[in-house]
């Protein structure tokens, strides 16, 4: 994993609950600012990609269960945008809405995946 704005890379240990998707814990000393204190739980993407934050690591793997069923998340996020069936009003709901994830930036409504 690398951190926005750093030249620290950590590898971390992961889930991989549907396949292309990862779910893993940041570690303490990495939780400062943003959200990390209240969600240091990650669901990401197999490219790496952060793509929501959750408080435990139940709501991110019940997260990923969630929105597995949506696209073939094995694809490149490049693909996946590409792809007018995925529908990425429904993702940000189920993550929001269903879930009570936080989506990164470059998964809310209107943004980039």
């Amino acid at each position: 994993m690398r951190f926005p704005g750093s030249l620290v890379t950590i590898t971390l240990a992961s889930v991989q609950p549907v396949r292309g998707l990862h779910v893993y814990e940041i570690p303490t000393g990495f939780r400062e600012g943003a959200d990390g204190a209240a969600n240091p739980w990650r669901l990401g993407h197999v490219s790496g990609r952060g793509l929501a934050a959750f408080p435990s690591r139940d709501d991110a793997l019940r997260g990923a269960r969630e929105i597995g069923d949506m696209t073939d998340w094995t694809r490149t996020p490049e693909e996946i945008r590409a792809d007018p069936s995925f529908d990425k009003e429904e993702y940000v709901d189920r993550i929001v809405s269903r879930m009570n994830g936080l989506p990164f930036p470059g998964a809310r409504k209107g943004a980039e995946l």
